[in-house]
């Protein structure tokens, strides 16, 4: 019977303080919570690495000795950023081209910053990184923010020779923030040079009725004249129309 007692006066204890601690969550310390989250920013660079440093990487065939150490091999990456932690949350990142989900707590940062790397640079990226009260706080595990970065994708086209004297030309930028359909983009960017296309892919009058429109004003910009003068005479004489049959109305 005595233990009995016992372990119902634990349970009680036990269900006591979970309710304690979950009381101290009230909105004033969840509102504080939620402004710190609020400064929690996400950010990414391009960065550049040379893999000749990696362990096994192969040289190009012919190299001497003292070439090799003086050969370079740079591959581009990006850096993904989360800065402004604080003890009080912690993250969860997670992206759309993968199933993996990553948790930061404020010991992996150094001091309240996180970085990490992402190698493939050939998709577009989203990463979501939501942030939740930490368990220093008395509302742990409560989500308070979310915030997203997207990274941008390499397009292998800006290194072809078609592409040359088209760098403007959205299908040969070097970095692209949408996806693009894969078909004909060598005739989209003659037309792009021929000046079918603007520099966004939209299509635009051929050069010579630009040209046409231009001459046809020069050459007659006396009729043009008298026509906008009509023009502006008629709608003034509508205008004084309608104002006097209006008055007319009124009395």
């Amino acid at each position: 019977m005595k233990k009995f007692v016992v372990l119902v006066f634990t349970i009680a204890i036990f269900f006591s303080s979970t309710l304690l601690v979950k009381a101290v969550c009230d909105t004033s310390e969840l509102n504080k919570l939620k402004s710190l989250a609020l400064n929690v920013k996400a950010s990414y660079e391009l960065a550049k690495r040379d893999v000749t440093k990696d362990p096994g990487y192969a040289y190009p065939d012919g190299l001497t000795d003292e070439e090799q150490e003086q050969y370079q091999d740079f591959v581009s990456y990006f850096k993904i950023h989360i800065n402004n932690l604080t003890e009080d949350m912690y993250v969860e990142v997670t992206n759309n081209k993968s199933d993996e989900k990553k948790v930061y707590t404020y010991n992996d940062t150094i001091d309240g910053n996180i970085t990490f790397d992402q190698t493939d640079i050939v998709r577009l990226r989203k990463y979501t990184i939501t942030i939740y009260s930490s368990g220093n706080t008395g509302c742990e595990g409560t989500k308070l923010y979310t915030t997203y970065v997207t990274t941008p994708m390499f397009n292998s086209f800006s290194e072809e020779p078609m592409c040359n004297g088209a760098e403007d030309f959205y299908l040969c930028r070097e970095w692209l923030s949408t996806t693009y359909n894969v078909d004909n983009v060598s005739e989209r960017i003659e037309k792009y040079k021929k000046g079918l296309l603007n520099k966004d892919g939209e299509e635009t009058p051929p050069e010579e009725e630009k040209k046409g429109f231009i001459e046809f004003v020069k050459e007659h910009k006396g009729i043009v004249a008298i026509t906008a003068i009509g023009v502006i005479a008629i709608g003034g004489l509508v205008t004084v129309i309608i104002v006097k049959k209006q008055r007319s109305n009124n009395l």
